[in-house]
């Protein structure tokens, strides 16, 4: 392999698997150019600068808010019964490490960017919770006034819930998407981004209701308590959380971001059924209807198989359009076609460095990059 030219000397040059240097510009088709030549993803481009910045800034604050919130309005709890709320905390940093690694690895092609991922995290750890807590309160109050308190003690919760925390969190994911537009540029992005955040909002809602069950048992129930909330809600519900909800919600914030905030008829309504899916799903889960574990159980199967529905909808189209991307840019430098849609999984990329001697294989994976990052672009740029 010729590491000094911009071009491959002859086809063969990637037979083994090896990839040779993108072109510094191709002609013939919209959003093709050199990786070097565009920002790196979650990095706005020129004339997105100010949004992203003052949609960060309202993140940084909000998320700085919500923790002092939480702090304050657990700091007491957290000091009667302290090894209850270690052990709380450090099993929702267990859920947190696991379900990061896991809603990453979901996104096809590559994991989002890092800092976007971090990001709505945060967000769904301490503004939307902090935020549900005081609406939770206030919601909660109008249903008892309005339609008395034996019917909102039964329907309360999923009268309440899907109101403010699906709002909540779907705040989050577009502020997210905002200051970093090229993490979030289509409905793939937008699953991923808000898997996580919902994600965050899980982690923190388990911790609160962990120790609110220690209270409930008369805080003489030591741990038990928090391993039995964590049990019921990681373990039996985990596939039908928060994390799932907010997933579908984000997918229809990554419609609009594709079509740069602007969507026409068609897409505005998409997105908005999305949306009302996602509160849908909610209600379903803290509604009153199918009670006990087995219906708890079919709530969750639901909620999780309709999220899987829209994840592989939009993974296939994503796929799709990246894996014709890399082909066709694979064509132009004269590599196989195998080897060139082979990029589009993170096996088939690893398959390809290994075809390559080992003192080569940092330059190959930078290669596979930059082809990445233009297919990706110009994958983002055809969504539909």
């Amino acid at each position: 392999m010729n590491h000094g030219s911009e071009e491959p000397s002859a086809p063969g040059a990637t037979d083994r698997g090896s990839v040779p240097s993108p072109r510094r510009a191709h002609r013939g088709g919209p959003g093709r150019g050199h990786a070097a030549d565009r920002a790196p993803d979650g990095r706005p481009e020129r004339g997105q600068r100010l949004p992203s910045l003052a949609a960060l800034v309202l993140v940084v604050v909000l998320c700085a808010a919500g923790l002092v919130f939480l702090a304050l309005q657990f700091a007491g709890l957290a000091r009667v019964f302290s090894s209850e709320a270690a052990l709380a905390v450090l099993l929702g940093a267990v859920t947190l490490a696991f379900g990061f690694w896991v809603l990453r690895r979901i996104r096809p092609v590559r994991a989002p960017a890092l800092n976007a991922s971090l990001t709505a995290v945060a967000w769904g750890l301490t503004a939307a919770p902090a935020a549900g807590v005081l609406a939770n309160d206030g919601l909660s109050s109008i249903w008892a006034k309005g339609l008395g308190l034996a019917f909102s003690g039964v329907w309360g919760p999923a009268l309440t819930a899907p109101l403010n925390e699906e709002v909540l969190k779907l705040a989050g994911i577009v502020l997210v998407a905002v200051a970093f537009p090229r993490a979030v540029r289509g409905p793939v992005d937008g699953f991923a981004i808000g898997s996580l955040a919902g994600l965050g909002f899980e982690v923190s809602e388990n911790v609160i209701y962990s120790m609110n069950a220690v209270v409930q048992s008369g805080g003489t129930g030591g741990v038990v308590p928090v391993v039995q909330t964590f049990i019921l809600r990681v373990g039996l519900a985990g596939l039908g959380s928060h994390w799932a909800m907010s997933a579908i919600a984000g997918t229809a914030v990554g419609l609009l971001a594709a079509a740069a905030w602007r969507p026409g008829t068609r897409r505005a309504i998409g997105a908005a059924a999305l949306v009302v899916l996602a509160m849908a799903l909610h209600w379903l889960v803290d509604s009153p209807l199918l009670s006990g574990l087995p219906g708890m159980l079919l709530k969750v199967a639901v909620v999780f198989l309709t999220t899987m529905a829209v994840y592989f909808t939009v993974r296939y189209a994503y796929r799709r359009r990246v894996r014709g991307a890399l082909a066709s840019e694979g064509e132009a430098l004269g590599m196989r076609r195998s080897a060139s849609v082979a990029l589009a999984s993170r096996h088939g990329r690893r398959r390809e460095l290994h075809h390559v001697a080992r003192p080569e294989q940092p330059d190959v994976e930078r290669r596979q990059e930059q082809m990445l990052a233009i297919a990706e672009d110009r994958a983002a740029r055809c969504t539909p």
